[in-house]
């Protein structure tokens, strides 16, 4: 999952200029509305997945949400225009949904409490390594005008097919489901994650995280590119170093968790990583700001399998479906964000779009500080 996106990170204003001609600001920001889109339908979605993780094997679940992968890549591949860009970039979306939703959930199934801190780091670590990958090819292949086109066809299309053989044979299957599950069961599931302040203020915080984490999956590279005039070669790179950064911050975070505290660890790095983001806004000299900005996702991801591990502890007979929900928070916060950046970029420019997402860092921060309890320390 994640290869795909690309296209609205490195090649943001790549796409923006096949389907409008030049990459201005208002074409930057209305293909980055494909991220708000994909976020819309996998968060419609992820209510239904809710509802099919009580009843079907997350196993299969997971196997479909690859299959999903796969066609919307082929679809954003042959895409003539930008409305078939809406329609099969959603499809992708759905399917990450249920990989990251029954991934999650598998990892709560499967493995006793002390190693799924570790289990959830490395499994997040998984994205962010196929990022590093997609930037190398990128960098090496894939740099011309282009080339989104023929990097979807020629590495994010084959990582699919081998990621689905890989769910196949690899993924031990969870005990089977009942083959009959009453009314009461799915009404039980959602109300353990919604009437539960601690499960939905997880929720909601990780919603709003994941919004400020617009700033790197979205907008940094196209603010590179059109602040300090780097070419997409350059912005391949940074995508590199910020997804090398990112796997290493997830694996620590992973192992951090047992030793430090799913909650403490998340509220801290929230606050502490807003700090450098907000002053990228007011440097003017690019490498200070590269150093700065790579600070950021160090600090901000070592959290991201705290808030995750907290969020799936909070409903143990639910697991599924509040890995459901967490994903379409997740999704609703990317879409958030996006759509947050896109209205700040257009009416107060790149200063106002990054000031807006180091505030987003700090509400997100509160939500966890004030309406979260960690189930796993007294």
């Amino acid at each position: 999952m994640w290869i795909i996106e690309s296209i609205t990170s490195v090649f943001l204003p790549d796409v923006a200029a096949t389907f409008f001609g030049s990459p201005n600001p208002v074409s930057i920001a209305i293909t980055g509305q494909l991220v708000t889109l994909s976020g819309a339908v996998s968060v419609v979605f992820g209510f239904l997945l809710g509802v099919l993780s009580v009843r079907y094997n997350h196993k299969k679940l997971l196997l479909l949400g690859v299959l999903g992968v796969t066609l919307g890549t082929l679809g954003c591949f042959l895409a003539p225009n930008f409305t078939f860009m809406q329609i099969f970039f959603p499809i992708e979306g759905i399917g990450t949904t249920l990989i990251d939703a029954m991934a999650l959930a598998l990892v709560g199934e499967l493995l006793i409490l002390s190693k799924r801190g570790k289990a959830t780091g490395w499994v997040m670590a998984g994205a962010p390594m196929a990022t590093i990958g997609g930037a190398i090819v990128i960098y090496l292949f894939f740099s011309g005008a282009g080339g989104w086109r023929s990097f979807l066809l020629w590495f994010a299309l084959p990582i699919s097919l081998v990621s689905l053989a890989a769910v196949h044979f690899g993924v031990p299957s969870p005990p089977q489901k009942p083959k009959t599950v009453g009314k009461e069961a799915y009404l039980s599931s959602f109300k353990q994650v919604f009437l539960k302040k601690s499960a939905a203020g997880c929720l909601i915080g990780i919603m709003l995280r994941q919004a400020s984490f617009a700033w790197a999956t979205v907008y940094s590279v196209a603010f590179y590119r059109t602040q300090f005039g780097l070419p997409t070669e350059s912005g391949a790179l940074i995508v590199l170093g910020a997804a090398s950064i990112g796997a290493l911050a997830m694996v620590m975070g992973g192992h951090m968790i047992n030793r430090v505290g799913r909650k403490r660890l998340q509220v801290t790095t929230l606050i502490v990583s807003s700090l450098p983001l907000a002053l990228i806004a007011f440097i003017p000299n690019l490498w200070i700001v590269l150093a700065i900005n790579f600070s950021h996702p160090l600090i901000f991801v070592v959290g991201i399998p705290a808030g995750t591990s907290l969020g799936l502890e909070q409903a143990p007979e639910s697991r599924g479906t509040m890995m459901s929900m967490h994903t379409i928070f997740v999704f609703f916060g990317f879409s958030l964000g996006a759509a947050l950046g896109g209205a700040a970029l257009v009416l107060s420019g790149w200063t106002g779009l990054i000031l807006t997402f180091a505030t987003l860092s700090l509400i997100a921060a509160a939500i966890f500080s004030f309406l979260t309890k960690d189930p796993c320390r007294p």
